[in-house]
């Protein structure tokens, strides 16, 4: 209804509207007032002008938008949009809405998702899930777009405006199209009209310049290197030339030294040796505040940008409908393409971080260090970091609360030591983790 009114009703319709209902209100005796007669002329002028709106609104109209690859969480941005006149008169007075698709959600995801301290509300509104679908239809637009008033559109020619927005949420942003309006003849209402142009931007979590962890990098050997995803061949290092045996394969032959000296040397090669980390994200939402899983997603996509990753291999690993893995750094996917994976990542509430333990136990052994967020600790959180300290991996774990004072003497009373654990409050990243 609110979103109906805000496109139909120009400002001086809502002004007759509250002019209709004060009259209403005060003239209810028609007998000692005449305080009516305000109500009677203003719904007559408003019955014209629905009229009047509904006569269709058509020009022929182009649109083109103008996005930068991504956007990031509280960050101001402007875009442009050209708009080109195609009719053979110039069109005034026209107002420009940008639409989304359709953010309302699922009756299923209205019952299962639940909104950031919803607890905290009366039982009527925790009944009603009102507020709750206030909260996922705002999540779903992920940002608020404000009407721009356009200036004249000449016939035949092409304008650019600016818009102006700030993200609120990550994720991608799914542009339908975009509605122009212009008020009728009466002014009350808009007569509008839909020009369809769908494009999509993302939008990124919100990072912080975040002290990196103290974790002994050791370079492991990695049987084949990276050459499967970089190139074709090996991508070994080169050591040293020695004298040619039955059976060295050609391509290893060094043949500028055949040219001089007529005799087949052969190139030797050092396998290749790099650093590889793991972050594990976790997805289980036991609390059911969505604000704490933000805050992970945060400290995930901080320590992404801030890792020289052309320098090291990071596997982001999380678990969703199933267990992922994703490889970034040295002749693989860049940090952007992480950051887009994390930008779209969703909390569970029926799987936990343990079904990554399957994952992980063959494979542990070529990580040079970890990093563990968690969002509690439970049994399945202590078999993770323990599996580390045991195959000697250097490992820091990050477990985010709501209490503090609460979380740290749960694992003080399940650990010996909390050398390498680090509890941070909800909404306290810079404090907690160290701000750069």
């Amino acid at each position: 209804m609110r979103f109906w009114r805000k496109r139909h009703f120009t400002p001086a319709g809502v002004m007759m509207m509250t002019a209709i209902l004060l009259s209403g209100i005060f003239g209810f005796n028609i007998l000692k007032t005449n305080v009516y007669q305000v109500m009677a002329f203003g719904f007559s002028a408003m019955a014209v002008s629905m009229v009047l709106s509904l006569v269709p609104f058509r020009f022929k109209v182009k649109i083109n938008r103008i996005l930068p690859d991504y956007a990031t969480i509280g960050d101001k941005l402007n875009y442009e949009i050209e708009i080109t006149n195609l009719s053979s008169k110039p069109q005034k007075g026209l107002i420009l809405y940008e639409d989304l698709h359709d953010p309302r959600p699922s009756f299923k995801t209205l019952l299962s998702r639940k909104e950031p301290f919803e607890h905290l509300r009366n039982a009527w509104d925790r009944k009603i899930l009102y507020f709750r679908w206030q909260w996922l239809i705002q999540k779903n637009s992920k940002a608020r777009f404000n009407p721009v008033e356009l200036p004249d559109l000449p016939a035949g020619e092409t304008i650019r405006v600016t818009l102006r927005f700030v993200p609120c949420y990550r994720g991608y942003i799914y542009f339908s199209g975009s509605t122009f309006a212009r008020p009728d003849a009466m002014g009350l209402f808009n007569r509008l009209l839909f020009v369809k142009k769908v494009q999509k931007m993302l939008v990124l979590p919100k990072r912080y310049q975040l002290e990196s962890p103290d974790l002994i990098s050791a370079r492991h050997h990695h049987p084949g290197g990276i050459s499967l995803a970089a190139s074709i061949g090996n991508c070994d290092e080169f050591m040293s030339l020695r004298q040619y045996r039955p059976g060295d394969p050609l391509r290893n032959v060094h043949w500028r030294t055949f040219a001089k000296t007529n005799e087949l040397v052969i190139k030797e090669f050092e396998d290749e040796y790099f650093v590889r980390h793991a972050l594990i994200l976790d997805t289980f939402l036991s609390s059911g505040n969505e604000n704490l899983f933000e805050d992970a997603v945060s400290i995930a996509s901080s320590y992404v940008s801030s890792m020289q990753l052309y320098e090291s291999i990071l596997d982001l690993m999380f678990v969703g409908n199933q267990i992922y893995s994703f490889s970034s750094g040295r002749g693989l996917a860049c940090s952007e393409k992480m950051l887009e994976i994390l930008a779209c990542v969703e909390p569970f509430e029926d799987k936990t971080v343990y079904e990554l333990v399957p994952v992980l136990q063959p494979c542990i052994k070529k990580f040079s260090g970890s990093i563990c967020i968690f969002l509690g600790w439970e049994p399945g959180h202590k078999k993770i970091y323990q599996m580390f300290k045991q195959a000697l991996v250097p490992v820091f774990v990050i477990v985010l609360t709501e209490d503090k004072l609460k979380m740290e003497k749960k694992i003080s009373l399940d650990m010996s030591e909390m050398t390498h654990i680090k509890v941070v409050q909800s909404g306290q990243i810079e404090q907690g983790l160290g701000f750069v």
